[in-house]
């Protein structure tokens, strides 16, 4: 397959040199330098149309080798036929030198034979007057004859390893462009990061798969369209970054958020790269991208482990700094708080009401500093929910609000610490009594998987919610939407459930209601 590029090649070539021995030929019959009849023109004009139209035919190299070589000779021959002279004889002489191209001594060496034969039969048909020739004219001829086919032959010989070695270079040289393009290819298609490509218009020219299954569009899909790849909040810094992108700046490891198809959002790690001419002028931009999602999330994991850290330690030293003096502290507000006529009993029975909060959040601290040993036992959760629907019972009449529990499964056992259970589900009545106002409705509805190896409790309150932006951040430490809250109960309850290998989810609407969905894996052993 190289041969025949090769020999095309060289086609080719002769093929333009014929071009221009044609316009020579043209030329110097116009201007009647030589007195040539229209009739070579003609024939040399016609044989050009027909050699360019053999080989965008597709000629095979071989056989058009062949047809340009019997055209050289022949229209060297009808030239020296027409009207010979010692200008025209040396055409003979560029014609051996023209078909060295080929660079074969036996081309070099047959189109040398027939040359001579050429002029044998022009001497035979006494078109050549050598009579006509000075002798200095016969030297100088038939001397520039035999040197050109010296020449040729030693050219063909001794130079064709020469050329032969830059050919290969040029091979290797092509196949190493090739590969380096091939590979360039593969790493395009089989990189793990999406990569887009755009024009100065937005438009996507190129994506790769990683793209198409990151951001959701097929190829087919993303060519020549501008796409919504930010959310509409972020579009503005979005254009920010193509306009510098235009001026040339670049962005590397640029946090942002991206947007797939489906409307989804992630978090998103993107490379932007202006796209340079061989001019200089920038002509397009790329991009690479890959969704750092699970690394926020693994940050967010490490942040909430530095705060249970922090929350762990200062309760560790609240827990025992304060509680012993505020054990004092409240059995005397207790015992001043005993006489109704007291002129400071409002005072005192305010001060008591202050303390017994404090001990609330000593209770909660003590919960988080202190490491809770995975020693469980199995626990009958009806058994714990009624526990803790009597203990708010008086609570629930006083504000007028109604507790709807539906269990079917009274017999059902979890493995766990059943006060920790009730601390869960006492955490979570609180929240809801005090996010209703009156006359409001607290639904717990207690359901089994499929598979039957999960247990599921769903409370649903008709409270005042919870702002959508604010469900997220219900789990962080001292983070909380009342005004008397510690924002340690609802990290308490995710910190218990998890540690029963449970699961907790949250759904809540402004001025509709709070939706909490529990999950623990049942105990079938018992």
């Amino acid at each position: 397959m190289q041969q025949n590029e090769i020999l095309n090649k060289r086609n080719l070539l002769m093929v333009i040199t014929y071009f221009f021995s044609t316009l020579i030929f043209t030329t110097v019959i116009v201007t009647q330098l030589f007195k040539h009849p229209y009739s070579f023109l003609a024939i040399s004009i016609g044989s050009f149309i027909i050699l360019v139209a053999l080989y965008y035919l597709k000629t095979p190299p071989k056989v058009f080798q062949i047809i340009l070589i019997c055209t050289w000779h022949m229209i060297v021959f009808f030239f020296n036929y027409q009207n010979v002279n010692i200008f025209s004889f040396y055409t003979f002489i560029w014609v051996i030198a023209i078909l060295t191209i080929y660079r074969s001594y036996i081309i070099s060496f047959i189109n040398i034979v027939l040359v001579f034969i050429e002029i044998y039969i022009l001497n035979e048909l006494s078109m050549i007057p050598y009579h006509s020739f000075k002798s200095e004219d016969h030297f100088l001829l038939f001397g520039f004859l035999i040197a050109v086919c010296v020449m040729s032959i030693g050219q063909s010989y001794f130079i064709k390893n020469i050329w032969l070695k830059l050919e290969k270079s040029a091979i290797d040289r092509e196949y190493y462009l090739n590969s380096k393009h091939a590979y360039l290819h593969l790493f395009f298609e089989q990189a793990n990061d999406a990569i887009a490509v755009f024009d100065l218009n937005d438009r996507v020219i190129a994506v790769n798969p990683a793209f198409e299954k990151l951001y959701g569009w097929t190829k087919e899909e993303a060519l020549g369209r501008i796409l919504p790849l930010m959310p509409p909040e972020n579009e503005e810094e979005s254009r920010q970054r193509k306009e510098d992108i235009k001026h040339g700046k670049k962005y590397h490891l640029h946090e942002t958020t991206d947007m797939r198809k489906d409307g989804t959002i992630f978090d998103a790690q993107i490379s932007l790269s202006p796209i340079f001419s061989p001019h200089g002028e920038i002509i397009g931009s790329s991009v690479i991208s890959r969704d750092i999602s699970y690394i926020k999330e693994n940050e967010n994991l490490i942040l909430q482990s530095e705060k249970l850290k922090l929350v762990g330690e200062l309760a560790a030293g609240v827990a025992h700094e304060i509680r012993n003096p505020m054990t004092v502290i409240s059995g005397y507000v207790q015992m001043m708080n005993e006489n109704p006529d007291s002129p400071y009993y409002e005072y005192t029975k305010l001060i008591q009401s202050e303390t017994e909060r404090i001990e609330l959040i000593l209770s909660e601290f003590l919960v988080l500093s202190r490491p809770q040993p995975n020693q469980f036992i199995p626990v009958n959760l009806a058994e714990a929910l009624n526990e803790v629907a009597t203990f708010f019972q008086y609570e629930l009449q006083q504000r007028t609000i109604s507790l709807n529990i539906s269990n079917e499964y009274s017999h059902t056992f979890i493995l766990g610490n059943k006060n920790q259970i009730k601390q869960v589900f006492i955490n979570l009545f609180k929240n809801a009594i005090e996010a209703i106002p009156e006359n409001g409705t607290i639904t717990l509805e207690v359901s089994i998987g499929k598979d039957g190896e999960e247990i599921y409790i769903n409370i649903v309150d008709t409270g005042c919610g919870i702002p959508t932006h604010l469900t997220e951040r219900i789990f962080e430490p001292f983070y909380t939407t009342k005004t008397k809250g510690t924002g340690l109960g609802m990290m308490i309850v995710n910190k218990i459930v998890q540690d029963h290998k449970g699961t907790i989810k949250i759904k809540s609407q402004q001025n509709v209601g709070t939706e909490v969905l529990l999950s623990f894996p049942v105990f079938s052993e018992y």
